[in-house]
């Protein structure tokens, strides 16, 4: 007999084994006491009548004794099921933080690589000028040893430096800076490539950045005060691609008059200014107007139609571009900042002009 087995019983098991032994004792002491053995003698039915009332308090006493210890077994089951639940859980933030932490060894390789790239771009950019913008041929082939060393920020840290209104985010307000970040279609070509390249870096930095630290790296750093002054530059089209908006459609749409905007539900709570209304003005001078919130007013810069797409910046503490989408008296696009938060909006013409 497994002795072990036998103390695992629940108490109620050892009660119900008790009170059934007692019962069956005293059963077989009626029997042979009171009645003897002329019950034997009695016909099938009334033996049966007797044995049925005889153990039906004993099923009735192994009923509740099962319901309980059913219960029992139920609630340790749920409490097994809670700690595995938490287990499971914990494990879950585990495997989460560590694939947090190997987006994050991921992004710091990239970020190296982009770093690169786009230092490669400036100074091909640099040494493509025609003018004497930061340095001379054989300053500037000191400055590409020291960028093939590893020193990645010297060419967008020799343009913020030399560049003094870059550093106020203004570049291209001051000294040119349009016509050298545009001014010929082979810079074009190398500053939208930049832009696409740094973009999809801040992208990264977001998608695995939780206090925002380090995305600071990223936008708080020379080359991103480069592409927020590519950004105070940009236009249409160029902007099209850029921003993913799609191609223009139809003919052009009339955007005159006043437009209550509001900012999509999942930033809405997270946003100081949730809506802001804008004002829009087509005249000789193209399009014009300014935003109105809670922050202030602003004006609009390089605005354009084409067809049913909108497109202005704004310099809200740097560059903020949108884009939307015209459909009569109803507009919806995106909008984005230099450090790369995107948001949608959409607006509803409130009144002509």
């Amino acid at each position: 007999m497994n002795y072990k087995h036998l103390r695992d019983w629940d108490w109620r098991i050892w009660g119900g084994s008790v009170v059934t032994a007692v019962w069956l004792a005293g059963g077989a002491v009626y029997l042979g006491t009171v009645v003897g053995w002329a019950f034997w003698h009695q016909g099938a039915a009334a033996i049966g009548g007797f044995f049925e009332g005889f153990f039906a308090p004993l099923a009735f006493l192994w009923l509740v004794v099962g319901l309980f210890i059913q219960q029992k077994e139920l609630s340790r089951t749920r409490d097994e099921m809670r700690e595995s639940n938490v287990l499971s859980a914990q494990q879950a933030k585990a495997i989460e933080a560590s694939a947090l932490t190997a987006r994050q060894q991921a992004f710091f390789l990239i970020a190296e690589n982009v770093r690169r790239q786009t230092g490669n771009l400036l100074g091909v950019m640099l040494a493509s000028s025609e003018n004497d913008l930061v340095a001379d041929e054989e300053e500037m082939a000191r400055h590409w040893i020291a960028h093939s060393g590893g020193d990645y920020e010297r060419f967008p840290r020799l343009l913020a430096v030399a560049q003094d209104g870059l550093l106020e985010g203004n570049f291209g307000r001051m000294r040119a800076g349009g016509e050298f970040l545009f001014g010929s279609p082979f810079r074009a070509a190398m500053s939208e490539e930049y832009m696409r390249s740094f973009r999809r870096l801040l992208q990264l930095a977001r998608d695995c950045d939780t206090g925002g630290a380090i995305l600071g790296t990223v936008s708080q750093t020379p080359h991103g005060l480069v592409y927020s002054a590519m950004l105070a530059q940009l236009d249409a089209p160029r902007a099209w691609g850029l921003l993913d908006a799609p191609e223009p459609a139809g003919p052009t749409a009339n955007v005159e008059g006043v437009w209550s905007a509001d900012l999509d539900p999942e930033i809405r709570d997270k946003s100081p200014t949730p809506e802001f209304t804008l004002r829009l003005r087509v005249g000789d001078g193209g399009l014009t107007g300014s935003t109105e919130s809670s922050l202030g007013e602003a004006s609009i810069e390089a605005g354009t139609v084409t067809g049913n797409l909108l497109f202005f910046r704004q310099n809200v503490t740097g560059p903020v571009l949108f884009w939307a989408s015209v459909d009569g008296d109803r507009m919806t696009g995106r909008g984005e900042r230099d450090a790369g938060e995107t948001f949608g909006f959409s607006a509803t013409r409130r009144e002509e002009p």
